[in-house]
């Protein structure tokens, strides 16, 4: 007759085990983030002001055309991000990531970056 706990994992397994699922559940979720969120609307009369307050020289047209940009680029390849669920400190980051990927030049790069932070500053509460 045969040792049926040979067929059991070793003592200590079950952790192993437990470890890889953790990890594959990990690297799961990361790969589905940043989470999806709707396309942002337009910049209000406020949001513009404070905008052109923090960055001189962005305008109404250059932040419509930063929210042109992020809504024809963005979906491309991914759903719309969730503007909140990500911190103004790595708005910079990501989107030097994603300009490259996306052919933007600097200045486009900059319009794009300048919305999605004052879209942000408009979604948080007062």
């Amino acid at each position: 007759m045969k040792n049926i706990g040979s067929a059991l994992p070793p003592r200590g397994g079950h952790r192993i085990v437990l470890v890889v699922a953790l990890f594959m559940g990990a690297v799961t979720e990361a790969g589905c983030y940043p989470k999806a969120g709707p396309p942002p609307g337009a910049l209000s009369a406020g949001g513009v002001t404070s905008a052109s307050t923090r960055w001189p020289g962005a305008t109404e047209s250059s932040l419509s055309a930063g929210r042109d940009l992020f809504l024809a680029k963005c979906n491309a390849c991914h759903d719309y991000p969730d503007l909140a669920a990500i911190s103004d400190e790595r708005w910079p980051h990501i989107l030097d990531k994603m300009a490259r990927k996306a052919d933007l030049a600097a200045e486009q790069r900059d319009a794009v970056l300048h919305f999605v932070l004052a879209s942000r500053s408009e979604q948080r509460p007062r």
